[in-house]
């Protein structure tokens, strides 16, 4: 019998969900807020009303962060006892307290990020890292989600909230700021062009698409990013008073 999974929330990254969850053989219903019926019959998912996609057992959540709490709320009435919730919000305290707050106690919590998003992953997810966290649910769905996350030819990383935002504020936050430093300063492709610089604006070109609101929430709402960010900026200023002004 295949699974049946339901995702709240049609952006590029649900759709990117149900594209693999559709060639792992599972059926896939989707809702959003704009009817997007259309895009999801192409990628093999039916669009559904937020009613009906709760009637599944595993539900995942997709939104913007900026409206993450807001869904938590519209739908912590309407689930199914014992339903499985999985998030993937790129920030895991914001995520995890918000669900295990609002979401009622009969209801199963895992904490989930993706470590790839369309661009990263627009060929294969084989080899991607998967973060996932135990927030409320029982060893044996737990590790089922885990299982099924490594038939995906995943690579599952088990971690806490904290530690997930402490290494994020490094690998995600620093690493857009730096990026988003060298788009205002318009650096571009060169002929001339070693292959660490090659490296630099490969990784320019996925972050440069990343709107305003999740850049603000990578950087505002994880409280460890604000240290990374001022320890870059203060050494990038000492390190230019010591090249001098010649």
């Amino acid at each position: 019998m295949k699974k049946s999974i339901s995702i709240i929330g049609f952006g590029n990254f649900g759709k990117l969900a149900v594209k693999h969850l559709i060639l792992s053989g599972a059926n896939v219903l989707v809702t959003d807020v704009e009817n997007k019926s259309q895009e999801a019959e192409i990628l093999g998912a039916k669009f559904v009303s937020l009613e009906k996609v709760l009637q599944n057992k595993i539900i995942i959540i997709a939104v913007p962060m900026e409206k993450f709490v807001e869904t938590l709320m519209n739908i912590k009435d309407k689930i199914k006892k014992d339903s499985i919730i999985i998030d993937v919000c790129s920030l895991k305290i914001f995520s995890c307290n918000a669900m295990e707050k609002i979401l009622p106690k009969n209801i199963k919590i895992i904490g989930s990020h993706p470590l790839f998003g369309p661009q990263s992953a627009k060929n294969s997810i084989e080899g991607m890292k998967m973060a996932l966290i135990n927030v409320r649910a029982d060893i044996k769905t737990f590790n089922k989600v885990k299982k099924f996350c490594k038939s995906l030819k995943l690579k599952v990383i088990i971690t806490t909230p904290e530690e997930h935002d402490k290494e994020m504020a490094v690998s995600q936050a620093l690493t857009h700021f730096i990026c988003q430093v060298c788009k205002k300063i318009d650096i571009n492709r060169v002929g001339l062009s070693t292959k660490t610089f090659e490296n630099l604006m490969d990784i320019i070109d996925i972050v440069k698409n990343d709107t305003p609101a999740l850049f603000n929430n990578m950087q505002q709402m994880n409280p460890f990013a604000i240290k990374i960010r001022k320890d870059f900026i203060n050494n990038a200023k000492e390190l230019d008073v010591q090249l001098g002004s010649k």
